[in-house]
This record gives C-alpha cells, sequence and structure tokens, in this order.
C-alpha cells in the first residue's frame, strides 16, 4: 500500500498554489495546447511565446525570487545537503531564465521546441521541489524555521496565488 502524501505545511501552501499555475503553463508548453479545448490558449507558437514571456514576469520571477531570497538561504543551512539541492533549484532557474532571454530577443524565433523545451524543464522543476524538496524542507526545518518562512513570503508578495492572498 502507498503511503498517503503528506499534506503540506501552511509556510509552503502559497509556493505549492504558485506551482498548481506553473504546471499548467509547462503542460500548455509541452502539449502545444490547452487541455481544455475551450481555454483561452493561442495556436500560434508566437503568440504561446508571449504569453509564456508574460507569464514569467507576472508569475515565475516573482515566484523565484521569494524562493532564492527566502527559502533556499535556510534550506541550504539546515536540509541535510541542502547547499547541493539548492544549488540544483537554482540551476534549474538560471536556465529558465535564460531560455526566457532567448524567446524574448528573438520572437520570430520562438519555436514550438523551443516552447516545449522549456515547458519540459518546468515541470521537472516544479515535480521536483513538491516531490522531493518540500517534504524534505517539511520534515527538517525547526516548526520556529517554518513560521519565520510563512511570515517572509507572506511579506514578499510572491507570485499570482501568493497576490491573491
Amino acid at each position: 500500500m502507498k503511503p498517503k502524501p503528506q499534506k503540506r505545511h501552511p509556510s509552503l501552501i502559497p509556493l505549492s498554489h504558485d506551482h498548481h499555475h506553473g504546471l499548467v503553463m509547462a503542460e500548455r508548453l509541452v502539449r502545444g495546447r490547452a487541455a481544455n479545448p475551450g481555454a483561452d490558449w493561442p495556436e500560434e507558437a508566437t503568440d504561446q511565446g508571449e504569453r509564456l514571456l508574460r507569464f514569467f514576469e507576472s508569475d515565475l520571477e516573482p515566484h523565484f525570487e521569494a524562493e532564492e531570497k527566502h527559502l533556499f538561504p535556510l534550506a541550504a543551512r539546515v536540509l541535510t545537503d541542502g547547499a547541493e539541492r539548492t544549488g540544483a533549484l537554482l540551476r534549474d532557474h538560471e536556465r529558465m531564465r535564460g531560455m526566457i532571454r532567448a524567446i524574448g530577443r528573438e520572437p520570430d524565433g520562438v519555436t514550438r521546441e523551443r516552447l516545449r523545451a522549456f515547458g519540459e524543464l518546468l515541470r521537472a522543476h516544479i515535480r521536483r521541489e513538491e516531490r522531493d524538496f518540500f517534504p524534505r524542507v517539511q520534515a527538517e526545518f525547526a516548526p520556529e524555521e517554518l513560521e519565520a518562512l510563512a511570515a517572509a513570503l507572506a511579506d514578499a508578495a510572491t507570485g499570482a496565488a501568493c497576490r491573491r492572498r
């Protein structure tokens, strides 16, 4: 029998909400279309690239900044092999930023392959955080560290889910 998934600690819920929106975007980019046929999602790769650029600016970049400023430094110190784990996540952030810069510089060069590659990286990154990193944070952070994280993220006004609070 599979173990029941651990309930997400309240301090991480705003980031998990952001992840949900990121996974929706990732799936659209990987598929080249929305899963829901009635969704407002463009057919042309150039238009999809424009949507991605706006999403990155409004949601992903603030989310990355919140993780990098508030979560990763503490996790690097507290978690077993935390520096290695956060280093890998930071490298993902930098790869995605580089991909976004390339897409932004070359709007006519936006291809489904580039969009798919970004979507695959984003999806893998979010899954790594949700399935491995966040459970480790919940298990290894002290209660006061989780509370301090919750307060810092509330003050940060991160991605879309956090701004809707």
